[in-house]
């Protein structure tokens, strides 16, 4: 997992990721990795469209950014 946040960081693309919060609901989110610190992200999230942090304790899953789909 830190693998991807790390060229996440470093090239500068978004990840998507499927996030517990602390009242255990699930969210799915799109965000930039600004700094990884032990346990914690700091990222500026698409959604809330707002820097956040995140405890990589909660994060249940993690994908590089799909590429959007062009129609023909």
């Amino acid at each position: 997992m830190k693998g991807i946040l790390f060229r996440s960081m470093e090239e500068r693309k978004p990840v998507e990721i499927i996030y517990m919060s602390k009242n255990n609901t699930f969210t799915q989110r799109k965000i930039f990795i600004k700094e990884l610190k032990g346990s914690s992200i700091l990222a500026y999230c698409l959604t809330r469209k707002q820097l956040r942090i995140f405890n990589l304790n909660n994060i249940m899953s993690i994908l590089p950014e799909r590429p959007s789909r062009q129609i023909s």
